[in-house]
């Protein structure tokens, strides 16, 4: 398989692992839209399109330092991706198609499954037992393979359309769905028998949908939507198997402009334990937003937000995890850690801002690569304090003046905000000294 290396791609390397939980590991520039992310350990991974849209798939083979596209890319494209070795994996595709491979993604091929619909979403328990979800006029059917899906069976729950399917086993499994108009009620269902049967476990009284459901044990497991009617998100957790639901509380947000938000759209979640999750959302203008959870979802604390929605994360352990969304791929390693929110310091830009004098007194002058016709501007102190927030500031030939005399010695990130890119750097208040 001849492949290309994505070298028109912007690769960003952040090293402020003290303090920054989330990087941008790759931006597409607007080459594609992302939203599914898959890794089966902390060096082979797969991206592509989610949400709704198709797109090419993106591989590593390095944790993401370098990302790669088949160079028949244009056939190959898909909503959602999974492998359950190094060797196959599987692509949804339109039509009904799934795509499969046996040699790491060498050669596709196409398997006609007895759906007509675009396959949406997949999951597989192991490398035999998978099941897919599909798209528009399906009924809320799915489909099931129990033979590392060289062949499909419809299933036919009781439902109008399934949005999140989640199996802990070839036998007990989940799906969060919906009932369509006049009701449009989000609904979830449960099966013991891999889907042969299925049971009504819970019903919204009001419009509200489900994005996603995900379960860290039989008893243990939440799911997440959006209530519809009121434009706000929805988060659920059981601890009886599904018999009863909680529904949770998040906080409110920061966005990157240093304004307090409310989320309206949960799009992932996820646990590695029954205490430690995250969960991906967005504020009703899609700025994108990651939040964890140490306690099981008693208290979800902001982690991280950027400027488009992030609809897909995927933790390997506590450490090490990747989120993608629209041009962006996000990555951590140190995931469960909140120290700063949404703070980056990258180590291939810092040095194309400068901030002079710095040491500073009462102002600082800010010395941008480019001239911009406005930049947005944060500083941070270290323990993760916005402590200045100035927006669309008008840049004269490439130099801003910002003053600091209501800021305290000591040492601080800023973070200029462009149209299009970040940057960012460190530099020092000292009020003993002379000013400028």
């Amino acid at each position: 398989m001849k492949t290309i290396k994505l070298s028109f791609l912007l690769f960003l390397a952040v090293n402020f692992h003290l303090h920054a939980q989330w990087e941008v590991q790759l931006d597409l520039q607007n080459f594609t839209w992302l939203g599914n992310i898959h890794f089966i350990d902390e060096n082979r991974g797969w991206a592509i399109g989610g949400n709704g849209h198709g797109s090419p798939y993106f591989y590593t083979t390095d944790g993401g330092e370098n990302w790669y596209l088949d160079d028949d890319w244009w056939n190959i494209q898909g909503t959602d991706i999974v492998f359950v070795n190094p060797d196959t994996g599987f692509i949804a595709t339109q039509d009904g198609i799934i795509l499969k491979t046996i040699n790491g993604g060498e050669t596709w091929t196409d398997i006609q499954t007895p759906a007509t619909q675009d396959i949406m979403r997949l999951f597989f328990v192991d490398e035999n037992n998978g099941w897919a979800t599909l798209g528009s006029y399906s009924d809320g059917h799915i489909l099931k393979s129990e033979n590392s899906g060289d062949s499909w069976e419809i299933l036919y729950p009781a439902i109008d359309g399934t949005q999140s399917i989640y199996f802990l086993d070839s036998n007990i499994g989940w799906l969060a769905s919906w009932l369509g108009p006049p009701l449009a009620y989000g609904v979830i269902l449960k099966t013991n028998n891999g889907g042969d049967n299925f049971i009504t476990q819970y019903n919204c009284s009001t419009h509200k949908y489900f994005e996603d459901i995900c379960f860290f044990s039989e008893q243990i497991g939440w799911a997440v939507g959006q209530k519809s009617s009121i434009n706000t998100y929805f988060i659920i957790k059981t601890e009886d198997g599904g018999e009863t639901w909680e529904e949770d509380t998040l906080p409110v947000l920061t966005n990157w402009y240093g304004s307090s938000v409310e989320a309206c759209i949960i799009y992932s979640i996820q646990f590695v334990n029954d205490t430690l999750g995250w969960l991906t959302c967005a504020d009703e203008n899609s700025n994108g937003y990651i939040l964890l959870t140490k306690n099981g979802g008693e208290i979800w604390q902001q982690q991280y937000n950027y400027l488009q929605p992030i609809f897909d994360i995927q933790m390997l352990n506590v450490d090490t995890g990747w989120a993608i969304g629209g041009d962006f791929i996000h990555y951590t390693t140190n995931g469960d850690t909140i120290i700063i929110v949404g703070v980056e310091e990258n180590l291939q830009e810092k040095n194309l801002i400068r901030i002079s004098p710095n040491p500073a007194n009462d102002k600082i002058t800010v010395s941008l690569p480019f001239n911009f016709e406005t930049v947005n501007l944060r500083i941070f102190d270290m323990e993760g304090k916005c402590v200045l927030s100035q927006c669309h500031i008008q840049a004269n030939n490439s130099k801003i003046k910002v003053g600091t005399k209501e800021i305290e010695s000591g040492i601080y990130l800023l973070q200029a905000q462009t149209e299009n890119r970040n940057y960012s750097t460190k530099f020092i208040i000292n009020k003993r000294g002379t000013g400028q």
